[in-house]
């Protein structure tokens, strides 16, 4: 067991021409705005979603991007139309189809009759929810941890937290922003053991009742911690 807690590093990143040219895109969106130019960019709320329409080059272009307070605007899907309006509801159809594709696709938990989202789902979260240096630590820990998991009282000294209250608190707390980025149905809170937050990051196993539960993370947001963070 790791007697350090990890260190946190976020890596650095370019920008893309692609990238460039959203960014051009949402930068044309808040001058238009701002001027309240009719024939400027419409911006939308649409679930998890921020649509943001107008014309470009010519064309009636409508993109989504993560709603605030995401960390990041990356764009996550775009349509065309003959119009702004008729661009928005082609791109809330491609939304709409994307959540059902992604829910039909998310894994039963056996141990604890989760819905375990896939590895891009919880990648996508990572980078946008905005996690604390302390809960980087923690997610790495466990992630460490692989197979063999952690008891609750392990990932705090493997995190480098003081109680054993103060670990479960942070654990719920990432479950929930995850859920809550991902839309996630959450039971109502029980136990640490049945609690869906919890659930939402690892499932818990006892070996016998002399003995405290371990957590154990689910791989694709193993794989999702190795890959994002």
């Amino acid at each position: 067991m790791r007697k350090n807690a990890p260190q946190v590093t976020l890596p650095g990143s370019k920008m893309s021409a692609h990238g460039l040219e959203q960014r051009a895109f949402q930068d044309r969106s808040v001058r238009k705005s701002r001027n309240a130019d009719v024939s400027g960019v419409i911006e939308e709320e649409f679930g998890k979603y921020l649509i943001k329409a107008g014309v470009l080059s010519g064309n009636s272009v409508a993109r989504a991007f993560p709603k605030p307070p995401a960390k990041t605007q990356a764009m996550i899907a775009d349509a065309v139309g003959e119009t702004p309006v008729l661009a928005i509801e082609a791109l809330k159809e491609i939304l709409e189809e994307r959540d059902r594709k992604r829910s039909g696709q998310r894994r039963l938990e056996g141990n604890s009759g989760t819905l375990v989202p896939s590895e891009r789902e919880y990648a996508e979260a990572l980078r946008q929810i905005r996690l604390t240096p302390a809960q980087v630590t923690l997610l790495k820990a466990l992630t460490i941890a692989g197979k063999e998991g952690l008891t609750i009282g392990h990932l705090s000294q493997a995190a480098g937290y003081k109680s054993r209250e103060a670990s479960i608190k942070v654990f719920k707390k990432i479950g929930l922003l995850i859920a809550e980025y991902l839309e996630l149905d959450l039971p109502e809170a029980g136990s640490v053991q049945n609690d869906g937050a919890a659930q939402v990051l690892a499932f818990s196993h006892i070996e016998s009742d002399d003995e405290p539960a371990t957590w154990i993370m689910h791989q694709e947001l193993r794989d999702a911690v190795r890959s994002v963070l």
